[in-house]
Parts: structure tokens; sequence; C-alpha cells
């Protein structure tokens, strides 16, 4: 099998979860499929160069991802950097609430540091191991824990102490 139908392969299988976790990084869905996009195309470009398909290409590409929202994060201008959430409807007092925590819960999550935005959503929203972690961001599981915890720090004041609460309590 060639580079190009293993990664429509690939492209058919994990497509949803890609463009999800690009989701839960961006708040945006068109922003979530162009970084899609966009990794996919780096990663085909880099196969075919190759010419090898990498052990877990899955993996590789989620970490495609990943490096793609960071590089785009970089070239932000600061203006740019606040996320809106996304629309939803109420549909009664206690979705609205739901609605309420989830909307606070984007619009902090859009205010953190690309990387600790990214620990928290590949950790909290992909719920994946700090050792996988770490390989998708290319860093140490010491930083990844770090990165957590700073994000997780920052949250606090933005969304309420027992929100996080709940988040810490899921251990790595």
């Amino acid at each position: 099998m060639d580079v190009d139908d293993t990664l429509a392969d690939l492209v058919r299988a994990h497509s949803g979860a890609w463009v999800r976790v690009a989701y839960q990084l961006t708040h945006e869905p068109a922003a979530a499929h162009d970084v899609v996009q966009e990794a996919l195309i780096s990663v085909c470009r880099n196969w075919r160069r190759r010419g090898v398909v990498v052990d877990h290409p899955s993996a590789y590409v989620r970490r495609a991802i990943v490096n793609e929202f960071l590089r785009r994060e970089r070239a932000r201008r600061p203006d740019d950097l606040i996320a809106a959430a996304p629309d939803q409807p109420a549909l009664s007092k206690q979705m609205d609430d739901a609605i309420a925590d989830h909307d606070r819960m984007w619009r902090a999550l859009g205010k953190l540091p690309a990387r600790q935005r990214a620990v928290l959503v590949l950790r909290y929203y992909e719920d994946l191991p700090d050792p996988q972690i770490a390989d998708v961001l290319g860093c140490r599981r010491a930083t990844v824990r770090s990165l957590a915890a700073r994000g997780l720090a920052a949250l606090r004041p933005l969304i309420g102490s027992e929100k996080t609460d709940v988040m810490e309590g899921n251990p790595r």
C-alpha cells in the first residue's frame, strides 16, 4: 500500500476524531477544519518525501494537528487571542445554566496560552495520559504536568474553583 492509500484510509477512519481535537483547541469549526487540512498536507508531504509511513500514523497526525494549532497561535495577533464560545440554543433554566457553564469554560480555555490549552484539551477532552501528551507536544512528562497545573490555576479565577477541582481529580 502506498502513502496516498494509507493516508486516505486514515482520513476515512479518523477524520472525525481529528476534527474534534482541532475544534476543542480552536473553538471554531472552520478553523478546526483548516488546522486538520494543513496538518494532513504537512504529513502527506513528509511521508512522500521519506517514502515511508510511521508506526502509529493516527497519533502522528494528531501530533501534527496540535503542532499546526500551536504554530497558528504563535502567529496570531494579540487582539485575536480571545476565542468566542460556540453558539448554543437555550432550552430550559437548567439547560441555560449548563450552557452558561460550558460557555464560561470555552471562554476561559480560549484565554489560556496555546500549550496550556493543548495540554488540558488532550488530557480532559481526549483522555490522553501524560506520556502520550508529552509525545504529542514533543516535551517531557514533567512539562506536561507543569503546563496542566498552570493551566488549571489560571482557569480557577475564570470559571470557579469547584470546576477545576473536579478536573484535578482526574489523576494521570
